[in-house]
């Protein structure tokens, strides 16, 4: 774990994280160590997610948020609620933003807890910013690119560079890479979808 992975003080975000994420170990009547086996995530460093003493990067916040078969809107706001209206406004707003100062990327989701087949997530990646991301289930994903230049990267293939205004859509299974190759900072609007309706 590297210094800026660690928190000095958790965050009211920190702490309503690490709080959902013990409970949902609890649930699933898992302990550290058989959790950590699943998600290939150390069960020391999962441990200090649970009690709010270190940050978690937005890929293993995927991958924890995948192995539960939850949202990382879910991860934020508790078990899912049934939209109330056929129209559902979507909003940047902070307390539905994921921070990760190791990647450089801050992750707001766009559905704010709505269980819905559509899921997307507007990012903000500083230069050099990069998720990566790896898929335990198939989704079908879009990238839109809003400002900058990045990098979509698959494992043994050549990077597909998008610009402010292009995009691309595919079958996200296993690991990929997204990473903001430009000079300052860019936003990408993501769009998964679920395979079938929750």
């Amino acid at each position: 774990m590297t210094p800026s992975e660690k928190s000095p003080s958790p965050t009211a975000h920190t702490t309503v994280l690490a709080a959902r994420l013990k409970q949902l170990r609890a649930e699933h009547g898992l302990s550290l160590s058989q959790l950590a086996r699943a998600t290939d995530i150390s069960s020391s460093f999962l441990s200090l997610i649970e009690q709010a003493q270190s940050d978690i990067t937005i890929g293993r916040l995927v991958r924890l948020a995948e192995f539960y078969d939850l949202d990382l809107a879910d991860l934020l706001n508790g078990p899912p609620t049934a939209p109330s209206d056929h129209v559902r406004i979507l909003r940047a707003a902070a307390d539905h933003m994921l921070h990760s100062a190791t990647e450089g990327v801050d992750v707001y989701d766009l559905t704010c807890g709505a269980r819905w087949t559509i899921v997307p997530a507007l990012s903000s990646f500083r230069p050099g910013g990069s998720i990566e991301i790896d898929d335990e289930h198939e989704h079908e994903r879009m990238i839109y690119v809003l400002e900058g230049t990045f990098e979509l990267v698959f494992p043994d293939e050549t990077p597909t560079r998008l610009r402010t205004g292009e995009g691309a859509t595919f079958h996200s299974v296993g690991r990929y890479r997204i990473t903001n190759v430009g000079r300052g900072e860019g936003r990408v609007l993501g769009v998964r979808v679920h395979p079938e309706p929750h």
